[in-house]
């Protein structure tokens, strides 16, 4: 009687450590030479331990391998898929697999868990797979009303920048709630598409961020170019895009006569320093909003 029980006991507790480690497998596509396709259900067990389901976890970022290949998996077939934008990349429940050259003619396949990499991993990836395009990050400051006001984010002065077109789109503002960074690409006919991202990563699943009140666009300044960025959807994607406009001030700006000096103001006290002209960097065109 007692060895019927322990069988039982048993079978039960192999069936249900079964069950547990299928909980986490995935499906793994190796896509080798004439495009035949394998896949087979395989065991992915979680690459932390200890995981605290209350702190937000990003995943290490995808191999750095150029060009990848992008298949759109169902449960049943994977078909291939071009890739030429972040709206297709960008959204929660993408179904996309990327294949990257493991050995020679053979391509390992994962899911694409965009939101889950942090924003330098994501900028890496799309410049890596995205052919004909330019990625960058802005940085952005947040009102009170929803609006935005962005610059791009290309060196160690940008916060300076960002501060500088905030002054000059919206003069004597003083309900600035956050500072807020996106990632956006810029296509050769310089449109432009800016995602913002509003998830958080958790290890059971991705959670919307607490914004601040949004508008439906945003001004954002890049290199010579001020562009107005409305907010709207292309398919499954939605953010922030626009085209690119020229300034009216082609040439460099040159002071009429007399000393430019650049100042800072903290504390009630300003200190200033002389700019001088003749070098290869005219700083006070670079605190002039219209400029880069």
């Amino acid at each position: 009687m007692i060895f019927p029980f322990l069988c039982l006991v048993i079978c039960q507790c192999v069936l249900l450590l079964e069950v547990k480690a299928s909980y986490k497998s995935d499906v793994v596509c190796v896509i080798e030479k004439k495009n035949l396709i394998y896949c087979k259900k395989v065991i992915t067990p979680s690459r932390r331990s200890h995981v605290n389901d209350k702190i937000p976890s990003h995943e290490p970022y995808l191999p750095t391998a150029k060009n990848g290949v992008f298949y759109n998996c169902s449960s049943d077939e994977c078909r291939d898929v071009k890739i030429y934008s972040i709206t297709q990349l960008a959204f929660p429940r993408s179904t996309l697999k990327y294949c990257f050259l493991q050995m020679s003619e053979t391509y390992h396949c994962e899911s694409i868990k965009y939101y889950y990499y942090k924003n330098i991993d994501k900028l890496l990836f799309l410049s890596n797979n995205i052919p004909n395009k330019i990625f960058y990050l802005i940085d952005c400051l947040a009102y009170s009303d929803g609006g935005r006001v962005c610059h791009k984010k290309d060196d160690v002065d940008s916060h300076t920048k960002l501060v500088d077109i905030g002054n000059a789109a919206r003069p004597n503002e003083s309900n600035i709630l956050s500072q807020e960074e996106f990632i956006c690409e810029q296509s050769e006919d310089n449109t432009i598409n800016c995602d913002l991202d509003i998830y958080v990563p958790y290890p059971e699943g991705l959670k919307e961020k607490e914004l601040v009140k949004t508008d439906t666009k945003i001004l954002l300044k890049t290199n010579a170019d001020v562009v107005t960025l409305n907010y709207h959807c292309i398919e499954s994607w939605c953010g922030y895009s626009g085209q690119t406009q020229s300034t009216r001030r082609a040439s460099r700006y040159e002071p009429p006569g007399g000393k430019v000096y650049r100042c800072y103001y903290a504390n009630k006290q300003q200190i200033c320093k002389e700019i001088i002209y003749g070098g290869s960097m005219n700083v006070y065109n670079e605190r002039d909003w219209l400029s880069s």
